[in-house]
């Protein structure tokens, strides 16, 4: 599929789409299970429900279809011309604006999500959508709960201590407000990797289930650059912070450098670094020292053929004795063991 088979598909009304125009409601809502929060009663769309509600949002026979093969996360196009009344998700959920704008209210708060914009949604969280015009389209990426949380959010905190706080930080803004606006209106890549995953969902290759979940993960990791960005616009973060600046910088000479060189670079003094990398991360900064040099040595083992003294040395540590007790004590075992996958 190209773009503009893509762009052909995702505009072409369904039949129910048809029928919503023409003043029809859907009344699939009435049969689906309800909850009560807070004494008033709300729809739940389980993760098993998506493909019922899916199927109405389809075009007419013989137009693609999503790749079925997908265990964990599952993707729909909104219908047009018909309210969404307020419910619950037993999942998280992703919005993505193809086009127009899409009006919703999230935990009794309007919000308007724009054009190559992103939303994510908390679990339980009650939300409505307005009827939306005919060029107003939104594509729904509905990872299972477990699977964004437990296997890419984690995947991320691997990575390093800046994708970590980034991580921390969207769980715990999601967790606050209940969903996380990404302002991805004027990003590059954002449309271009979405684009992408339609096709391939839309219209699936060979390797589709391999592709698809790659580009979540690449989605995954653009919107924490997003969130960086929203972040450092923030006067609390701008101003009376310094802890996003500080970790790359750590993250790139934390070989090298010392907590009286990270200071003398940042104008503060020593003690302050730590203050600032305690409050925002829950770690010291000899602790974050640590995690950076033995997270780079366990990629060198897995990735490289190198001898184990010399990804020590490499990785920062002069002294290799401390470096196998350091590293036994984060992994619990030997770095030959590690390497070897036990």
């Amino acid at each position: 599929m190209n773009l503009k088979a893509l762009h052909h598909y995702l505009t072409t009304l369904s039949p129910s789409e048809e029928r919503y125009r023409a003043g029809e409601c859907y009344r699939g809502w009435e049969q689906m299970p309800k909850v009560t929060i807070h004494g008033e009663n709300y729809s739940v769309l389980d993760f098993a429900d998506v493909d019922a509600v899916r199927d109405r949002c389809l075009p007419s026979p013989g137009s693609p279809r999503l790749n079925t093969e997908l265990a964990e996360i599952a993707i729909k196009k909104n219908s047009r011309f018909n309210p969404v009344p307020e419910h619950i998700h037993t999942h998280i959920e992703i919005n993505y604006v193809y086009s127009g704008n899409c009006p919703q209210t999230i935990a009794g708060k309007p919000v308007t999500l724009r054009k190559n914009q992103v939303l994510l949604i908390d679990t339980n969280c009650p939300h409505s959508i307005a009827a939306l015009g005919e060029n107003d389209i939104m594509i729904s990426i509905i990872p299972k709960t477990d699977f964004l949380r437990e296997h890419i959010f984690s995947q991320f905190s691997k990575d390093s201590i800046l994708s970590r706080f980034f991580i921390n930080a969207i769980n715990k803004k999601t967790s606050h407000d209940h969903y996380l606006l990404f302002h991805s209106e004027n990003n590059r890549r954002i449309p271009l990797f979405f684009m992408e995953l339609f096709c391939e969902c839309f219209d699936p290759s060979i390797n589709s289930t391999d592709i698809i979940m790659h580009l979540f993960y690449t989605i995954m990791a653009e919107l924490i650059n997003v969130y960086e960005n929203d972040l450092t616009k923030k006067d609390s973060f701008s101003a009376n912070s310094m802890v996003i600046p500080m970790l790359r910088y750590i993250e790139r000479n934390f070989r090298t450098c010392t907590q009286e060189s990270v200071a003398e670079f940042f104008h503060i003094s020593p003690n302050y670094v730590t203050r600032i990398l305690k409050k925002h991360t829950g770690m010291t900064y000899i602790g974050i020292i640590q995690e950076q040099k033995l997270e780079y040595a366990a990629k060198l083992l897995k990735q490289t053929t190198q001898p184990v003294t010399e990804i020590a040395r490499e990785s920062g540590y002069e002294n290799v004795t401390f470096f196998y007790h350091k590293f036994q004590e984060k992994y619990h075992c030997l770095p030959a063991e590690f390497r070897n996958g036990r």
